[in-house]
């Protein structure tokens, strides 16, 4: 069993991490409700295949990150001779996401009265980019 401080804190970082998977659940459901469309726009265009691509990518890479972060807290929690390796990776996984999401979805505008979806999908994203720092940090 690992020490009482690091399971002490290690409890809020799983909590956290679960709480980041609503936003990027939430954040991709968003996305999937336009899914139709945007395939058929990336027929037509290579911009917005690329747009399609890094969108998917976006996602995919905070929802695993946040995978992780969820595993690796239940690992601290349980597994002592794994804590300091573990915090290693989590926050280079974090702080890598973190980065990644950035550069795609900090720019993003949101579009009045017409895409409330993909609007959710913008706030949701930007909400699990800074929850990806708390992890990192945690």
């Amino acid at each position: 069993m690992a020490s009482l401080l690091t399971t002490l804190l290690a409890i809020p970082l799983a909590i956290l991490s679960v709480y980041a998977g609503q936003k990027s659940y939430i954040a991709i459901n968003s996305l999937s409700s336009d899914k139709d469309r945007a395939e058929r726009a990336a027929k037509y265009s290579d911009k917005a295949a690329r747009e399609l691509w890094r969108t998917r990518l976006t996602q995919a890479s905070g929802a695993a990150t946040v995978l992780f972060s969820l595993i690796s807290s239940f690992a601290i929690i349980f597994l002592s001779t794994a804590s300091g390796l573990l915090s290693i990776f989590n926050v280079a996984a974090s702080a890598a996401a973190y980065m990644y999401i950035s550069g795609f979805w900090k720019a993003k505008a949101e579009v009045p009265f017409i895409a409330r979806e993909y609007n959710e999908a913008i706030r949701k994203s930007n909400d699990l980019r800074r929850l990806l720092v708390a992890l990192g940090i945690g």
